[in-house]
């Protein structure tokens, strides 16, 4: 069969050079297609990989906090174990320390007793002489005022202490409608005066001296409220139970 065209007559499609030519164009843009397709898989390869080494990073970096928490934890129960090892030791020796404390005040006691027993309070036939102002005093006022020889009195601590108190009323005691009290605060305020380190049995012994020797005028009682305090009743503060310029001060 003849390829010629008859005469007059032209073809109206793309010549075979124009296929050729629009073939090759398509391909050219496939294979951009392709390389920028594999471009983007090795992007996408290169970030899942990065992607990978970071989780295994952040895997090792939680299982160090992990581990530091637990040694953290360990060493807290430590610390707190140690704290209730030295809690106990400090109670045992606090205990400890109340327990010597109470063996001294009763050795003191003791030897109060021994004192009280070797002479009368008040003196005897070797008391010092004695003037009828200081007859009209109360033995308190006179340890307060007169020097120990000269009141005919065994001073002992507890009796010291008393004094002390007794020098101090005005300033210690709070004045009420029926009489001065102290009824807070004793041990500290005796401890302050005093600088010893005392146990409330001297604190105790001492208010006892103090209610002896003046005669009744500050008297320890139990209030069911308040424990035990010291009192001096606004009857006791008049007539013969006036209390010295000591007392005042």
């Amino acid at each position: 069969m003849s390829t010629e065209r008859a005469p007059g007559i032209e073809s109206t499609g793309p010549t075979t050079d124009e296929l050729a030519d629009q073939l090759s164009r398509v391909l050219e843009r496939l294979d951009a297609v392709e390389a920028e397709n594999e471009r983007l898989h090795a992007e996408l390869d290169a970030t899942r990989k990065q992607q990978r080494e970071d989780l295994h990073v952040l895997v090792r970096e939680n299982h160090e906090l992990r581990r530091s928490q637990k040694q953290l934890e360990a060493r807290v129960k430590e610390i707190e174990d140690e704290r209730d090892q030295l809690q106990s030791e400090l109670e045992r020796a606090e205990a400890s320390r109340g327990h010597i404390i109470e063996d001294i005040v009763d050795v003191e006691e003791q030897l109060d007793d021994v004192e009280a027993g070797s002479g009368s309070v008040m003196g005897g036939d070797d008391t010092a002489e004695t003037t009828p102002q200081d007859t009209e005093m109360t033995p308190i006022e006179r340890v307060s005022e007169m020097d120990a020889e000269d009141t005919g009195i065994d001073v002992t601590p507890s009796i010291e202490r008393a004094v002390s108190i007794f020098d101090h009323w005005q300033e210690w005691s709070n004045k009420t409608p029926k009489g001065r009290v102290l009824k807070d605060g004793l041990k500290s305020l005796l401890r302050t005066a005093t600088g010893e380190k005392l146990a409330w049995r001297q604190v105790y012994r001492a208010a006892e001296a103090l209610e002896e020797l003046s005669k009744g005028q500050i008297e320890l009682i139990h209030h069911n409220r308040h424990g035990k305090m010291l009192i001096e009743s606004a009857a006791a503060r008049s007539g013969d139970c006036q209390p010295s310029s000591a007392a005042a001060r």
